[in-house]
């Protein structure tokens, strides 16, 4: 903008009148009149341009976010009238090669979805210029807004945004259009999304992952295994990360499908979420003293987390007033309380000693955890960045921090085989290295982008944990739950 008022400024000096064609209310037209020396008009219509005064000298100039095909109707009509007018093209390069943009994707697609705000010049340009090619379009500021059933109609629907409009909100708008294909009425895809949706969503399955790690970690340390400790562990991880979706921020912009269906089960998911953390509290009693303790512990930090603890001398020299500020804090818990609850507890309850298996284990599980939550953060950095959240992610970057994950799984792997070759843990250890490399796997699909934030995404992620249980159940299929 300021190149322009650069322009209407210089031409003004030497008596020139200025015409700007856009809105006469929109705040940047506003802004250019005031330097056009009293000497301003502004036109949107040809009758506007018919009403203007006899000029002899003036200028046109555009509002940076009109309509291309608009600036240059209204130019072909005043230099009609003045042929003498000197003409500046001043539309946003940005906002010319977006409105190009959409006459382009309406000859492709069926539908087109516009990302931006309602009151944004340039956005409501692109929505004029989609509805002008007859195309069914869609006007959203937020992913929420989509009728997901409605535009499941379509075969093909296009995306594009105002010039403004922030990268992250594009993606959580285009991320939740990939799943509009399962809410196609009466289909049957639609009944099986909904149905896997639930149960992914509503954290069912990573509880399951939960107690799989333990009764994997348990076979680790030749602890039978019992179903007390896999409910321990469903429990605690079940409240927990519903916990952290209800008191955090940036979930609504990192996981707009998993906020919407919070927001329609949000009774279901709160009365299940105070009864399942009442439960792994109670069968940690039932456990004993230090079962218990250690839920209590974990409980309590996850409880608190959000809230400011940290002693205010220190808080007022560090910066830091929560534990959700320590960067890479989150991440780290979250592996401890995992590797505490589903390695530890088996352990302490048993006849077994601590020892090096138990710590092989503790690893197995946090490791794998440390990995999970690293990447979930990577995919989050925007969404996070925006609220404050201090991330591991954020606090390495997107690089270093996937460097440090694949070397993780590296050393995950070398863990395993080198101690199941030691002896320290059993020969079930060479079959769960195949989890390190599944790690991998999914990092580098995520990395090369073939595997996108998406549904399918985390059901492969969330996956690893189930996979660690299966590999111990077929390693040792006679010692199961008791």
């Amino acid at each position: 903008m300021a190149k322009v008022q650069a322009i209407i400024r210089r031409w003004a000096a030497k008596g020139c009148a200025t015409v700007i064609v856009g809105d006469a209310d929109h705040p940047e037209v506003r802004g250019l009149l005031g330097h056009t020396e009293d000497r301003g008009y502004v036109v949107s219509t040809s009758r506007d341009v018919a009403d203007l005064p006899d000029l002899r000298e003036l200028i046109v100039v555009a509002q940076t976010t009109q309509s291309e095909s608009q600036f240059e109707a209204r130019v072909e009509e005043i230099t009609a009238r003045f042929p003498q007018a000197q003409i500046f093209n001043t539309i946003c390069d940005a906002t010319a090669s977006r409105q190009a943009e959409v006459q382009e994707l309406a000859r492709q697609a069926d539908a087109l979805v516009v990302v931006g705000g309602r009151n944004s010049g340039n956005t409501q340009r692109l929505v004029e210029i989609s509805q002008g090619t007859g195309i069914p379009t869609y006007h959203v500021e937020t992913e929420q807004e989509l009728d997901l059933v409605e535009i499941s109609r379509y075969q093909t629907v296009a995306v594009t945004a105002g010039a403004s409009t922030p990268n992250w909100l594009i993606g959580n708008v285009v991320n939740t259009l990939k799943h509009a294909w399962a809410f196609r009425p009466g289909s049957w895809t639609n009944y099986l999304y909904r149905v896997w949706r639930f149960f992914l969503k509503s954290n069912i399955y990573v509880a399951i992952g939960a107690g799989s790690l333990s009764y994997t970690s348990s076979l680790l340390q030749q602890v039978e295994p019992q179903f007390t400790y896999f409910f321990v562990a469903f429990f605690y991880v079940y409240a927990m990360h519903l916990l952290n979706h209800f008191t955090d921020k940036a979930s609504k912009l990192n996981d707009p499908v998993q906020t919407m269906f919070y927001g329609r089960h949000r009774l279901f998911l709160m009365v299940t979420g105070f009864l399942s953390a009442f439960l792994a509290l109670g069968l940690g009693a039932y456990l004993g003293l230090l079962p218990f303790i250690f839920v209590l512990v974990m409980s309590g930090i996850g409880l608190m987390y959000s809230f400011k603890i940290i002693p205010e001398g220190l808080a007022r020299s560090t910066g830091i007033y929560r534990l959700k500020e320590i960067p890479g804090s989150k991440t780290m818990f979250t592996a401890v309380a995992w590797g505490v609850l589903a390695a530890l507890i088996p352990v302490v309850c048993s006849d077994q000693e601590i020892s090096g298996a138990t710590a092989i284990a503790f690893f197995f599980v946090a490791g794998m955890i440390f990995i999970r939550s690293g990447l979930f953060e990577i995919m989050a950095i925007e969404g996070d960045r925006v609220v404050g959240k201090e991330t591991l992610a954020i606090a390495l970057g997107k690089e270093r921090t996937f460097t440090l994950l694949v070397i993780g799984s590296l050393g995950f792997v070398a863990m395993l085989l080198g101690a199941s070759w030691a002896g320290v843990i059993p020969s079930l250890g060479y079959a769960l290295s195949l989890s390190g490399f599944y790690m991998l796997g999914y990092l580098i699909l995520y990395q090369r982008g073939l595997m996108e934030s998406s549904l399918m995404l985390e059901s492969l992620v969330e996956g690893n944990m189930i996979l660690a249980g299966v590999l111990a159940f077929i390693w040792d299929p006679y010692n199961f739950i008791l």
